[in-house]
């Protein structure tokens, strides 16, 4: 890692390595809720995961947003 990016510090380091499990943990979660909470159909729940995993911070968020929006209609 020196050589790509030296000039980072330790404490730059764990705030990337926090942030990517929390990231990482609430996709899990939100994966976990898609799978068994849910009432989106196979079609629904595959694009969901998909946006979960390939648009990171965006799908996160846009997961739990439209399924608040879905729930309180």
């Amino acid at each position: 890692m020196e050589i790509v990016t030296p000039s980072l510090s330790p404490l730059a380091y764990s705030i990337i390595v926090t942030l990517l499990i929390i990231y990482y943990a609430g996709a899990l979660v939100s994966l976990i809720h898609l799978i068994f909470k849910s009432d989106y159909n196979l079609k629904e729940r595959l694009l969901w995961m998909l946006a979960l995993w390939l648009l990171p911070i965006v799908g996160l968020v846009a997961y739990w947003v439209m399924w608040r929006r879905r729930t309180y209609r």
